[in-house]
């Protein structure tokens, strides 16, 4: 069934805002993971493979390395895991029985949209899920698949992404993670902290083929961190961006609009490897272009509110939940 929420045209209280959002998005879900249930399914002590992570700064990987992962090693290198691609630290310093009630850090959902780049996903979960662990996060990781096969819309696949994540786990905060950037610093800050509670923050900002400089100071794609009122509040992203291109320069001017403000991490440390590809479809330009000079006018309309998909196909493997999602428009008209 197609799916979408409803959220009032003049924006509401945050508060009242969090509570559509948790009463919308998990309508007679069986059972929303929480980082209590992670915790009770992990081992009671942190593994040795666990103990031995330790914060380098910069990775020394190369691309040719990276491309040689496979998701089969992976799944036996990043023990242990809980089904479905979630994780949580378990502080030695607690006694068992209270080692899975205190949590020092909120939960975060990992949102990867994708479409005919498989190959791109063991090269990113090689140091991104060693990354979550040293930073002692509490996370989940979702692949969000287009399952059709028409021009690629990252906003549709944000946006189900984000209410599929909802229904299965009780998260604080979003990073929302093009699959060819691979992180290559283990300092980068993925965690749901203070500071994103204050600003949206911009992780994609130094990539190796750009010599690590940001392009231009209002490009916010690539990696992104929200709080879910941040994202909610600005309606999610847009969803009619059919190709590459521009949707994030549409959510930049959301933010503005709501008064959102929003910060760039030092490239000296949210270092990226950007992961050669084939190149995606590019839909017009000049049609992007219009569309991102109206992005204010449809912010309330177009976006986590409006967006029509169908659910094919949810799994759980070790290192990720799978979203099979057809966002086709034709959806819209079949109930």
């Amino acid at each position: 069934m197609p799916y979408a929420i409803s959220l009032r045209k003049d924006p509401p209280r945050v508060s009242s805002l969090l509570e559509q959002v948790h009463r919308n998005l998990t309508p007679g879900a069986v059972f929303q993971q929480t980082c209590i249930n992670i915790c009770r399914q992990l081992p009671g002590s942190l593994t040795l493979r666990e103990m031995s992570l330790k914060f380098v700064g910069n990775l020394t990987v190369s691309k040719e390395e990276l491309a040689h992962k496979d998701l089969q090693s992976l799944s036996q290198e990043l023990q242990p895991h809980v089904r479905g691609g979630s994780w949580m630290y378990r502080d030695p310093s607690l006694n068992a029985a209270n080692r899975c009630n205190v949590s020092n850090n909120s939960a975060v959902s990992i949102i990867i949209p994708l479409r005919n780049r498989w190959y791109q996903i063991p090269p990113l979960l090689s140091t991104l899920v060693p990354l979550l662990r040293k930073q002692k996060i509490c996370y989940r990781i979702f692949v969000v698949e287009q399952a059709d096969g028409g021009l690629f819309n990252k906003g549709k696949l944000f946006n189900s992404g984000f209410i599929e994540a909802s229904k299965l786990f009780r998260f604080e905060c979003v990073v929302l993670q093009d699959t060819d950037l691979v992180p290559i610093n283990d300092l980068i800050p993925y965690g749901c902290d203070e500071e994103t509670s204050k600003h949206v923050i911009h992780l994609g900002v130094g990539l190796d083929d750009r010599n690590y400089q940001l392009r231009y100071p209002k490009l916010i794609g690539g990696v992104l961190k929200m709080t879910i009122e941040q994202f909610v509040s600005v309606n999610g992203f847009s969803n009619e961006y059919w190709g590459w291109g521009q949707e994030d320069d549409d959510m930049e001017k959301r933010l503005r609009r709501r008064n959102i403000d929003y910060i760039h991490i030092s490239p000296a440390i949210a270092r990226y490897a950007s992961m050669p590809h084939e190149q995606q479809e590019r839909a017009r330009r000049s049609e992007h272009l219009r569309l991102l000079k109206t992005a204010h006018l449809r912010m309330q309309t177009d976006g986590l509110n409006s967006v029509k998909y169908k659910l094919i196909h949810l799994e759980e493997s070790n290192l990720f939940t799978l979203i099979l999602v057809d966002v086709r428009e034709y959806v819209k008209k079949n109930p």
